[in-house]
């Protein structure tokens, strides 16, 4: 029988009706049938034609044809073979049945989830594709998460326990950071001692990861296997606890469909396998907090809600020196204040090295005008344009979509050409300290300094190899950094003027991170003191903050006490106001909000529908049979980090 033939169900006996679910992102389909003589089993892999080529899918479920001889009689349309046998590669059915509920929980099918899951080199060679068949020994009595709040360097050491624990029960470990200089950084801090036994995928070419991954298999010592989320279906039959570290990064969330947060899933398998999830982080997620209050995760060790540290802190009012300036000099805007100054100038004096933090890339995050008051604008995608320093020379450059303006442009409003940047970028703080330290050594790292991990590496290897020197860096600099003498948060005021649900939490997680990474001496610079925020933070203060956030967020119906659903749509104005007039009838029931913005390609519009649902609810499987039924015209994000991007 050729392999574009048809079943032939006048005789069916010894064939097989096999439901398959093609693994491929975006795919919109939930599953395929085909038919086979070939006895497969549940969780095994074959090659499937699709849309004139060979994709990799997932048997679900399989049926004897001779059972439904008077359903495939009477159906309208004709069953493939099979192009190919199975393929030496199965996944357990605890990771089919948590990929089926990431694939509910975040309306979409359990192929796209799988191609999110399984990273492409796994997917061109299958055989190293390696779940675990049976279930894990106690499977029986699945506990909650359990949680680590602590400072890194206790963290670290709390690590180390778990795994030698671990390891002499014969017990693998699966460790999930969020980016591969996580990864390489935690296989130095962790591998100590067990070296042979400690894997990871960071940093390798696709021939290495290869080995690699075929190593960790045959290995019949328990391991030690360090990955970011793309390899979190790494699976041994020994491997019995899953380590979450940095719970509260958001590179644990995919920024391409589908979008999903690893967190949700690694929750599931969890549950599903029996394994022990842990989560750490040295301040946790407000939700992950929220659900160990109410008694969803449970302490591993009791949760540190004040951060203790040997560095010290200050914080600056930086309004206040504006208003003590005398009038000739009032309106110089100043960046750094004398206590920083002092820093920098004692770090070099010692020789030893000092970060400096700005919260936004170039010159200046904004601009004003000063007749008019209005915001210099993209003209695309109407984003604050941002002045930068190319070659040299000043220039507007939008961060949203990229498009350009010439330094010497007009306010949009009146045309005046008297304008004002506003804020504090890198590449102004870099200005200003070459000015006030000419023979000091100073890098940067930033996307627009180091737009590559290969050029981030060699600027923080550089930074690592002096004895001092100056850093100066966005958050795209933490996972660069060990421990740092001395720490200056420039600035940070800009993330203020967000208006979004989670802006808080973001704040208070960076300015954290940041006094984490001081050994001596920190200061922290705002003009926002008055926010309490920044005290808590500078303290430490973990259990006020989340007290006073989830008080707000309680009032608002904000998550995590509910679950937001964003669909967007992009397009002309016609195209906006028929795709709203068919969202709001489609989900009339689920009472939307709509928003309308200008979008990042010149022309277009952006329509945001907002659903909101009670966690405790959701998924909601009449919602989800509706998101099922959207064109990939339309974008799907179940619990967005933002419902502003």
């Amino acid at each position: 029988m050729k392999e574009s033939q048809t079943a032939p169900f006048g005789t069916i006996d010894h064939l097989y009706i096999t439901e398959v679910v093609p693994i491929q992102k975006g795919m919109t389909k939930e599953t395929l049938s085909y038919f086979t003589k070939e006895e497969l089993s549940i969780g095994s892999f074959v090659k499937i034609p699709l849309r004139n080529k060979e994709i990799l899918g997932l048997v679900t479920q399989i049926h004897e044809a001779s059972n439904m001889k008077t359903d495939l009689k009477s159906s309208s349309f004709a069953l493939k073979k099979l192009s190919r046998s199975r393929i030496s590669a199965e996944l357990s059915s605890a990771f089919i049945q948590a990929s089926l509920l990431t694939a509910e929980y975040y309306g979409t099918t359990i192929g796209s989830i799988l191609g999110a899951l399984i990273p492409k080199i796994l997917l061109e060679n299958p055989p190293l594709i390696s779940s675990a068949k049976k279930t894990t020994k106690g499977e029986e009595t699945v506990r909650e998460p359990f949680l680590i709040q602590l400072p890194e360097t206790d963290r670290i050491r709390e690590y180390k326990s778990l795994i030698r624990e671990s390891f002499a029960r014969k017990r693998s470990v699966l460790f999930c950071v969020p980016t591969h200089e996580d990864a390489m950084r935690t296989f130095d801090l962790l591998s100590m001692g067990i070296e042979k036994y400690t894997y990871t995928t960071s940093n390798k070419p696709a021939k290495a990861l290869i080995d690699t991954l075929k190593a960790a298999h045959k290995e019949p010592h328990p391991i030690l296997f360090i990955t970011t989320p793309a390899f979190i279906s790494f699976d041994r039959q020994d491997l019995h606890t899953i380590i979450l570290e940095r719970e509260n990064s958001r590179a644990y969330r995919t920024f391409s469909r589908p979008y999903i947060n690893y967190k949700v899933f690694c929750e599931f398998l969890a549950k599903a396998s029996g394994k022990t999830l842990i989560m750490g982080d040295s301040v946790l997620s407000l939700e992950t907090l929220y659900k160990e209050k109410q008694g969803v995760y449970a302490e591993l060790s009791p949760l540190k809600w004040r951060i203790t540290r040997d560095s010290k802190s200050m914080l600056i009012d930086m309004k206040g020196i504006a208003q003590k300036q005398p009038e000739e000099t009032k309106k110089t805007f100043e960046i750094l204040s004398p206590e920083l100054i002092g820093l920098i100038a004692q770090a070099l004096a010692e020789k030893k090295k000092i970060f400096l933090f700005g919260a936004r890339k170039g010159l200046a995050p904004s601009t004003s005008c000063r007749d008019c008051g209005a915001l210099l604008a993209c003209e695309n995608c109407s984003s604050p344009m941002v002045l930068h320093k190319k070659a040299g020379a000043p220039l507007y450059i939008c961060h949203a979509c990229g498009a350009r303006r010439s330094s010497e442009t007009r306010c949009d409003n009146c045309k005046s050409w008297n304008l004002m940047p506003l804020g504090i970028g890198i590449d102004r703080i870099e200005e200003t300290v070459s000015e006030l330290f000419p023979e000091a050594q100073i890098f940067v790292l930033d996307k627009d300094h180091a737009n590559t991990s290969t050029k981030a590496r060699a600027v923080a290897k550089k930074f690592a190899s002096q004895k001092g020197g100056i850093l100066i860096g966005t958050e795209m600099a933490f996972p660069y950094l060990l421990k740092i003498p001395f720490i200056g948060l420039v600035s940070i005021d800009s993330l203020f003027s967000i208006p979004d649900f989670n802006i808080n939490e973001r704040i208070f997680y960076l300015v954290t991170r940041l006094l984490d990474i001081a050994e001596e001496q920190a200061i922290i610079q705002t003009r926002n003191i008055r926010k309490t925020i920044m005290t808590f933070a500078e303290r430490g203060n973990i259990l006020d903050f989340y007290r006073a956030e989830i008080e707000e967020r309680k009032e608002l119906s904000y998550p995590p006490i509910s679950i937001f659903v964003k669909i967007q749509y992009t397009g002309t104005q016609p195209d906006i106001e028929q795709r709203a007039a068919y969202l709001k009838r489609l989900f009339e029931q689920d009472e939307p909000d709509f928003m309308i913005s200008k979008g990042m390609q010149s022309g277009k519009l952006v329509l945001s529908t907002i659903l909101r649902f009670q966690r405790d609810e959701w998924p909601i499987r009449s919602v989800r049979e509706k998101l099922l039924l959207l064109p990939p015209e339309f974008s799907i994000k179940v619990d967005p980090e933002s419902i502003l991007s």
